[in-house]
This record gives C-alpha cells, sequence and structure tokens, in this order.
C-alpha cells in the first residue's frame, strides 16, 4: 500500500506525457488519468504512473473539486504537432503523407478549437513541399530552393556530406563517419565544408584509434573463447557453426575484397575477428592523423564554392567571356568532372547560340543594306 501511495505522489507532482482526464482535489492535486466507474460517494480512477504503468484509486468524491476532460482532439492534435519541424531531406512522399495527417485531422474534427493550429501546420508543411517537388531542398533546417540548388551545388553536396559525417559520428559509427569524411577529403577539398571537417575528423579518429587497438589486443583471446564455445556444442550444433562462420567470413572477405579495388577506401567494413580489417583499418587511422598534423598551414586555400556561384550567375547572365575564365578556374582546382563539364557544356552550348545569332544578324544588316541601296539606285 505505500509502494502504491508513493507512486500516486509523484503523479500527482510530475504527470506524464499522455492526454487523459485531469482530477482536481480540494487541496490543489492533480491526478492525470480517467474515471473508470463512479457511485454516489466516489470515484474509481485509473491513474497514468508512467506511459507503461497505470494504477487504480478510489477517491471521495468531497475530495474532488473538478474533473477536467480531455479534449477529444487531443491525441490527434499530439501527432498533427509532431509533424514540425521536418527533418532535413525529406522525400516528397513523405511531405505528402504529412499534409494527409494533418488534413485528415481537419476532417474529422471540423470544430476543433486547434484548427487554425493545424491550419498553420499545413500551411508550413505545403510550402516545404512545394519547393521540394520544384528541385529544391531542406538542408540545416532551412529551404534552398532550386536555383539556389544549382547555382550552389557543389557547396551544397559537400554541406551533405560534412551533415552525415557528424551524425555517423554522433552515433558511434567512426567507419561510416570516416567514409564520408574521405569522400569530402577527395572531391570537395576546396569546400567550406571539407574545411571545417577536419577538427570533426581528428576526434573521430582519435575515437576510433583506441577502439581498433582493443580489437587487435584482445583478438587472440576472443578467437580461443570463441572455439572453446564451439568446442563444447553438441556435434551436430559444432558441425553447422563452422559451416555458417565460413561462409560469413567468404561472404565478408568478397565484401573487403571489392572495397579495396572497386571503391579504393581507406576504411574496410570491420569485422572484430577479422585481422586484415583491424589493421588495415588502424594503418589509416595512423596516416590520416599524420596527414591532418602536416596539413595545418597558414596559407588559406582557395575555395570553389564562390567561383563556381560565378560561373553559374555569368551563364545566367550571358557574360561568357567571364563564364569562360571561371570554368577554366574551376578545372584547375581539379573539381569533379559532374561539377565543371554541365558548366562547359551550358557555355558551349550559349556561344554556339551566340555565334549563329550574331551571323544572324550580321546577315540581316547586309540584306537590309542591299535592299536601301537598291531603293535609293531605283529612286534616281
Amino acid at each position: 500500500m505505500k509502494l502504491r501511495h508513493y507512486l500516486l505522489l509523484i503523479t500527482a507532482v510530475a504527470s506524464p506525457n499522455l492526454t487523459a482526464d485531469t482530477i482536481v482535489l480540494k487541496t490543489g492535486v492533480k491526478y492525470e488519468g480517467k474515471v473508470l466507474t463512479q457511485d454516489d460517494k466516489s470515484y474509481l480512477i485509473e491513474v497514468y504512473v508512467t506511459k507503461s504503468i497505470t494504477d487504480e484509486r478510489r477517491i471521495p468524491k468531497d475530495q474532488v473539486d473538478k474533473i477536467i476532460k480531455e479534449a477529444k482532439d487531443a491525441r490527434a492534435l499530439n501527432q498533427v504537432k509532431a509533424l514540425v519541424p521536418t527533418p532535413d531531406r525529406l522525400s516528397i512522399k513523405a511531405y505528402a503523407n504529412r499534409i494527409k495527417t494533418a488534413r485528415d485531422f481537419l476532417s474529422k474534427y471540423p470544430k476543433s478549437n486547434n484548427a487554425k493550429t493545424v491550419t498553420a501546420i499545413i500551411n508550413t508543411l505545403e510550402k516545404e513541399h512545394q519547393t521540394i517537388s520544384k528541385g529544391g531542398i531542406k538542408l540545416g533546417g532551412q529551404l534552398i530552393s532550386a536555383s539556389d540548388m544549382e547555382a550552389n551545388t557543389y557547396d551544397i553536396h559537400a554541406r551533405m556530406l560534412l551533415l552525415d559525417m557528424k551524425r555517423f559520428a554522433s552515433s558511434g559509427n567512426s567507419q561510416k563517419a570516416l567514409r564520408k569524411w574521405e569522400t569530402l577529403k577527395n572531391d570537395y577539398a576546396k569546400s567550406t565544408a571539407y574545411k571545417n571537417s577536419t577538427t570533426i575528423a581528428g576526434r573521430i579518429l582519435q575515437a576510433y584509434r583506441p577502439q581498433l587497438n582493443n580489437y587487435i589486443s584482445t583478438l587472440e583471446a576472443r578467437e580461443a573463447k570463441r572455439k572453446s564455445v564451439i568446442a563444447s556444442l553438441e556435434d551436430g550444433d559444432r558441425e553447422r557453426t563452422v559451416v555458417v562462420l565460413a561462409e560469413n567470413l567468404k561472404a565478408y572477405e568478397m565484401l573487403i575484397e571489392k572495397e579495396e579495388k572497386e571503391l579504393h577506401t581507406q576504411w574496410l567494413t570491420i569485422d572484430p575477428y577479422h585481422k586484415k580489417s583491424l589493421d588495415y583499418n588502424l594503418r589509416s587511422v595512423e596516416n590520416s592523423l599524420k596527414g591532418l598534423g602536416a596539413g595545418n598551414s597558414s596559407k588559406e586555400e582557395e575555395l570553389a564554392g564562390p567561383v563556381f556561384r560565378s560561373a553559374w550567375s555569368s551563364l545566367a547572365k550571358g557574360n561568357l567571356e567571364d563564364a569562360a575564365n571561371f570554368i577554366k578556374q574551376l578545372q584547375s582546382m581539379q573539381l569533379p568532372e559532374k561539377y565543371t563539364a554541365p558548366l562547359a557544356k551550358q557555355l558551349k552550348e550559349k556561344q554556339v547560340t551566340k555565334a549563329a545569332d550574331e551571323k544572324a544578324a550580321k546577315e540581316r544588316a547586309e540584306q537590309e543594306w542591299l535592299e536601301k541601296a537598291k531603293a535609293e539606285e531605283a529612286a534616281k
């Protein structure tokens, strides 16, 4: 009984985040729950102790000041409120599903006191959905239009990699975080995102090194323990276990061979029982830390993002000579071809169009001159 009373007191002080009726006593104490039954003298109340724990208590009616009934739309409203703010890079389909959920609320509760709040949420979702459906993106909590996306593609892709790197690092997945950093370093070394990533990479590497060292130093003991466990199994179980482990090892070695030869990555998927991958990644850690230490320079690297924007803007305005110079500058920075080739192609197309327009204009001018000369000759 003491435990039950204690739980009720906790509930009275701090109600869990559940929608429910509120029972207010004359003493000011409040309980979140619902009235199960009542008679002339008392209420039988189910009280929410936590989200998953409830308790029952009978409360005399003369102790109750009031019972505030839960709004019929309360639970549905909480679901709608959870739809915003939206996460980065949400798909068009996901936006459509969220908008439908919010609209369904208004259909089900047309007279709700929260209709204005839900309408505002729908407006927010529809605005974002419109931007995304036209080729835009939400990144770092900000909407980026399709035109801004196009003008800043290089920097935006780099930012996306940096955000992924941070996400994997925060979840403790050093290998995947370092894969993102590797791509940043190889393809986006002239970006602000890569510049900002090096400090984070250093922290990840420092945390990854002892993890790998621990795997390596305990490998023999862990292998011996695994062999002992396998040896203790019944004959049939032991044989099946050996076969499964052999199949898993074969599949794993095929995976890391592909990662080495095709992906050319420094960061293999590790198996705590596979010394080669552990040693390989540890060498990559040490080499990367040395590279970061040697890379500290007072010289400011020229960033490609502003040059890319200038090239795109010059093309949009028809300043082809400036665009050509900016594109050459980007190519000298060794940006991936997927960023420079579309600009170069657009420049070539505009140059061809401009040359054709100039030729046509020249021919028109010559024709007009001839016609004018003939008219003057005829007038004599």
